[in-house]
């Protein structure tokens, strides 16, 4: 195939409006394991067909076009990326790898001389080693693309993905780059904060209703909050941020701007904040304040430097709400002992102070869960290579308190 002039090529711009932009194709959303049906839902929120919803572990398949690729990227809370389905085919050896991969039109999906990352699983295949089919169809590229393609690095960096199971091979684009939980509105990285899709998907199970109170008592670098926030005022979480998309050929620069402005149209002012996150970290608090001060998202958080046992449920208002805590544990606190102590410590206050408003709470272990004081829902949660579980429940039952605190005395 000859080097060509993809600018100026009318001939190849139509192959990518058919083959890419206008085709209806399989895109998977990759999502935390037990939360898939939360993103289901926003697919369905998007407009998207359920006749080609599909949800297995780790993930919920869609169908549409490329325009739906980037407005469920610009919405999505729960999806972690999302990818563009190009191929599937089988393979047993090298040489067969080889020719499917290189009869895969990468020209019409990659940025002109561009050679992808290429990320490899394999599972009960014949072809199991990772980086000589990682290989091969960098090779297969090359090949297809007369050379013209190398290492250099993109304005937007591009990664395939590979996934071999019984010698069946998928071969998908990612389309979003940086991970959708990198939202764009924090200046730096936290110590061992809460991915911003998991914290989403918390505040889907418990139930957020932005019209009620939200109090986040430990709030560190303002996930919970800043989550919240966004729903609050449907802000679209995508707003403020680049992904892979934006370098293929078939991305046009006027339905981005469109989807945007769509987008930004649906955001709500609101009159007062109902978010209140707050800290004994000083310095925790100026940083959230400042992210949330320079993110258009004052009228819905308001940051106070507090200690959380200085909380307490009649100073967010008259109605109940709920209560967001990720407490310290692992390094961030020291011992297994002093983080079972504190997270007991946390729920006697909570049964003290936040009498009838609903709590998602992560546990460090779940034995610790048998000792709650109000009736709950218990959900595995994997972060950080760590196996947590997430309380959901509502705090409502002074007898059942009382035998809590007696049981914590003793």
């Amino acid at each position: 195939m000859a080097k060509m002039d993809r600018a100026d090529d009318s001939a190849f711009n139509k192959r990518v409006r058919r083959h890419v932009a206008g085709r209806v194709r399989a895109y998977y959303a990759i999502t935390a394991p037990g939360f898939e049906n939360f993103c289901r839902q926003e697919l369905v929120g998007l407009g998207i067909d359920r006749s080609g919803l599909a949800v297995d572990t780790g993930g919920v398949t869609f169908a549409g076009r490329l325009v739906d690729c980037q407005r469920a990227n610009l919405h999505l809370r729960t999806a972690t990326r999302i990818l563009m389905r190009i191929d599937a085919f089988s393979a047993t050896n090298l040489r067969r790898l080889e020719k499917k991969a290189g009869d895969i039109a990468w020209e019409l999906f990659l940025p002109s001389g561009c050679l992808p990352d290429v990320k490899v699983s394999s599972h009960r295949s014949r072809l199991h080693h990772t980086e000589a089919i990682a290989r091969s169809i960098r090779d297969s590229m090359t090949h297809r693309l007369n050379g013209a393609c190398g290492s250099s690095p993109s304005v937007f960096p591009q990664t395939v993905f590979v996934r071999v199971v019984d010698d069946r091979f998928t071969i998908s684009l990612d389309s979003s780059g940086e991970p959708l939980y990198k939202r764009g509105l924090k200046a730096g990285p936290a110590r061992a904060p809460i991915r911003e899709t998991l914290a989403a998907a918390t505040l889907m199970a418990a139930g957020y209703d932005p019209r009620r109170p939200l109090v986040d008592p430990l709030c560190g670098s303002g996930t919970f909050s800043l989550e919240a926030a966004m729903m609050a005022k449907q802000m679209a979480p995508g707003v403020k941020r680049a992904f892979a998309f934006m370098g293929w050929p078939a991305f046009r620069e006027g339905q981005w701007a469109f989807l945007k402005r769509e987008a930004e149209s649906q955001m709500l002012g609101l009159d007062q904040p109902l978010i209140f996150a707050s800290d004994i970290d000083a310095g925790a608090c100026e940083a959230l304040a400042g992210m949330i001060g320079g993110n258009g998202l004052s009228d819905a958080v308001r940051v106070a430097q507090k200690d959380v046992f200085r909380c307490e449920a009649g100073q967010y208002g008259g109605g109940s709400g709920l209560v967001t805590i990720n407490p310290p544990y692992g390094l961030r606190i020291g011992s297994a002992k002093q983080a079972d102590n504190l997270f007991k410590e946390i729920c006697r206050h909570l049964a003290h102070r936040f009498k009838g408003w609903n709590v998602a709470l992560i546990a460090p272990r779940r034995d610790l869960t048998h000792q709650l004081p109000f009736p709950a829902r218990r959900l595995p949660l994997f972060h950080g290579g760590l196996k947590l579980t997430l309380i959901l429940g509502t705090i409502k039952c002074p007898s059942t308190n009382e035998a809590f605190r007696s049981s914590l005395s003793r």
